[in-house]
Formats: C-alpha cells, structure tokens, sequence
C-alpha cells in the first residue's frame, strides 16, 4: 500500500487559493501604476473590475481561503503527532498518511507489543461524525492484519484531558498520547508482519 503525502495535499490547497487573492492584488498594483501615470480613468475602470470581481466571487475566495487554511492547520496538527510517535519506532510498526482504497486516509498507523492503532488527529475538537468514520477506518485496517483487531483513536494536539472512551473510539491528547498507547494491554501485533502487509 503506498504512504501517500499530506503536505502535497496541503500544497495543492493553498496553491488553489492564492490565484484569485493574487490576481486582485496585481489588479491594484496596475491601477494605481496607471494612474500615477496619467491614465487615471483606465486606473479606475481596472480598480473598479477588480473590485466588482472582489463582490461577485468574494464567498469562492473567502471558501478557498478558509479551506486552505484549515489544511495548514491539520498538517501542523499531523506533525505534532508524528514528532510523539517518532520514539516508538524502535519497537513499533508506525506509519502515516495510509490511504484507504474507498478514500481518505489514515493518519497514523501503529502496531506492536501493546496492540495495533488507526489514529486520526484532530486540533482542538472532534465531531460526533468523526467517530463513526475513524471506526470504518480502524475495520478496514482490521481486516488488512487477518483479524488482529484495531482500536480507533482520536488524538486532539490542542486539548489536554484524560483519555476516555466515546462510541467505542478511544479520544486522547497528543501530550498522552505515546504513553497511553504504551500502556495498553490489547493483542500484541508483530511489527514486520504489520510491515509486510501495510
């Protein structure tokens, strides 16, 4: 199964975003160009088309924006995690960002002494449809490790609580997170098997 790169993801998000931000930018420069240099009716017909396309689409740039940025969040988010996860290579199977074949993806994958993991991170909070879409994830890689069973769980990078248990998704801080997961007691999964089949 290929690991694939959610700072690509990300790239591509705020790449999408910029063209329509950049293009009313440079629309300004050149009016105000044009109209320091003597052209100021066609400044201000170029000022004012810049600003009518500012109204017109002002919803699309402000989507594109706040979904950029969302993106910039999450991957933040994901590489605190990995930063956490890192010291359990030593005796842990860890990976990120595995796709699914139906889509999406999972954002970290562990497997070892104290069981296997499907961990989505969130920042500050989780929604109630997260959980059951994190289960359908943790039964997909279920199925992937012949029947050694996958325990969901929701890391929040900006929320410090104790772990606790909600629909059957575990929901823990990523400042615990390393050592809840060395704590558990759930079926050993030998880290070159998880290799070989992930």
């Amino acid at each position: 199964m290929r690991e694939r790169s959610f700072e690509s993801v990300v790239r591509r998000k705020v790449v999408v975003a910029i063209p329509p931000v950049a293009g009313l930018v440079l629309a300004s420069g050149v009016a105000v160009a044009l109209t320091a240099g003597g052209f100021a009716a066609l400044g201000a017909a170029l000022s004012l088309g810049a600003a009518w396309l500012a109204i017109v689409y002002r919803n699309e740039i402000f989507r594109r924006g706040d979904r950029a940025g969302d993106y910039v969040i999450g991957l933040s988010s994901e590489r605190v995690v990995r930063v956490e996860l890192t010291p359990l290579k030593s005796r842990y199977f860890v990976r990120h960002d595995v796709s699914l074949p139906f889509g999406g993806n999972i954002d970290h994958v562990i497997c070892g002494p104290s069981g296997a993991f499907a961990i989505e991170t969130k920042t500050r909070r989780y929604l109630k449809s997260h959980l059951p879409l994190a289960t359908r994830r943790a039964l997909w890689l279920t199925k992937r490790l012949d029947g050694h069973r996958v325990t969901p769980v929701i890391c929040l990078v900006n929320r410090d609580r104790r772990p606790f248990e909600h629909d059957g998704v575990w929901v823990v801080s990523a400042s615990e997170l390393r050592e809840w997961l060395e704590a558990r007691r759930d079926r050993p999964v030998d880290p070159v098997f998880a290799l070989r089949v992930l």
